[in-house]
């Protein structure tokens, strides 16, 4: 029952600086500084509660320089830079790097560029994950009480609360056994078992 792990959201800012004679730098460099941000959201899909955790990395050591903002250039420096683990970023960096580059002017001036990118990966746990997969089973199910009158079925109970199905608002879930259930009743019920209810056929692997 496990789902695909959620693509982390990335986040990137760049900001171009046209540097004054009196602040360019002695070797005519074209320089940038580039920090990242792991921020890290974990969501109680229960409660809704979240968890976040920042672990900022910054790489500034030399401030190191390019010689031009070809996208080749700026994806060797880039590898060079970033951690191992981080690379994936690359490909989405250059573009904004580059562009952002020319427009303030790289050819003309000397230009200091500072990247900051924010990557947050928003997980659940194991459990809140099986959660979310049964909660999309019983949704998928959704029938109306009108459809039960076309099934025969309006006079049958609950098989888990033995409660009529029809005696009350509450949605109802017809499952690929073809039995229906309350779809509160039948949650609580997927939560402990992977059977039907009713004819204990197999819903789900475990």
């Amino acid at each position: 029952m496990n789902g695909p792990i959620p693509e982390p959201v990335v986040d990137i800012q760049v900001q171009g600086i046209r540097l004054s004679p009196s602040e360019e730098y002695t070797n005519s460099a074209h320089r940038f500084s580039i920090n990242t941000i792991n921020n890290e959201i974990r969501v109680n899909l229960t409660t809704g509660d979240q968890t976040q955790t920042l672990e900022p990395y910054s790489y500034h050591s030399t401030n190191f320089s390019l010689p031009s903002f070809s996208h080749h250039d700026i994806q060797s420096s880039l590898q060079n830079l970033l951690h191992s683990e981080e690379h994936w970023l690359c490909d989405r960096l250059v573009q904004k790097i580059s562009t952002t580059a020319i427009n303030s002017g790289f050819g003309d001036n000397d230009i200091e560029l500072t990247v900051l990118v924010t990557v947050t990966y928003q997980r659940e746990s194991e459990a809140e994950r099986s959660l979310n997969v049964l909660r999309r089973m019983v949704l998928q199910g959704g029938i109306e009480a009108d459809e039960l009158k076309c099934l025969n079925m309006e006079t049958e109970s609950c098989s888990v609360c033995l409660k009529s199905l029809v005696s009350s608002s509450r949605i109802l879930t017809r499952m690929g056994c073809s039995h229906v259930f309350h779809s509160s009743c039948l949650f609580e019920w997927l939560k402990r078992k992977n059977t039907s209810p009713l004819c204990r056929i197999v819903l789900f692997d475990q």
